[in-house]
């Protein structure tokens, strides 16, 4: 019988597409959430919650910046609809930066994807529960991101130079989330140091993803 042939592993997409949540990616969204906690409670938090809670300089800022960059979202008083993409925020994404935050810190150095794990797979391991919730936050996010940015580029009362501004300012809280449903979808393990369609892992462990 002829020897079988060794057939080259074939790379289904290229590593810069598969980066995982480790080195400078893991740093860019450990600051993404951390600062997105601050901004939701103080800032996106008064298109919803009354604005008797919160001390008049930090209602002066927000009503500043609406009114110097038209931003017809965050002026007073909201749209009903809008109030409710806030609440999405703040009672769904808002504690899911405080976990995601927590899980980052605890990842500080990469795991190869191939090695072998003796414990079964936790909360903080890029297999289980965490990548789960990354597909549902940057899925239901970029979802909510939509209106919110037609609105902005279709306004009728503004520049286009206006738009880019205000676009330029919402843009990330799209790309971050997309970018995480990406990185979640094409890796088995959010955190490995080789994304499984990047080269890393078997032939059985890239199966498994579908």
């Amino acid at each position: 019988q002829p020897a079988d042939i060794a057939l080259p592993q074939r790379q289904l997409l290229p590593e810069p597409f598969t980066m995982t949540l480790s080195g400078n990616t893991r740093l860019a969204f450990l600051i993404f959430f951390a600062s997105h906690i601050p901004i939701t409670l103080m800032v996106d938090g008064q298109a919803f919650f009354p604005r008797s809670w919160y001390p008049q300089a930090l209602i002066d800022v927000v009503d500043w910046y609406a009114a110097t960059f038209k931003d017809k979202l965050m002026s007073y008083p909201r749209e009903t609809w809008f109030t409710s993409m806030i609440s999405i925020e703040i009672f769904f994404q808002l504690p899911f930066f405080f976990v995601a935050v927590y899980t980052l810190l605890q990842q500080k150095q990469p795991q190869p994807s191939n090695q072998a794990k003796d414990d079964k797979s936790s909360d903080n391991d890029g297999k289980g529960h965490f990548r789960s919730l990354c597909l549902i936050y940057g899925a239901s996010t970029a979802t909510t991101l939509i209106p919110i940015l037609s609105c902005v580029a279709f306004d009728p009362d503004t520049t286009f130079s206006e738009k880019g501004i205000l676009l330029g300012f919402y843009l990330p809280y799209l790309i971050f989330p997309v970018w995480l449903v990406w990185i979640a979808f094409w890796n088995e393990d959010v955190f490995a140091e080789t994304g499984v369609f990047g080269g890393g892992g078997t032939g059985k462990d890239k199966a498994k993803m579908f």
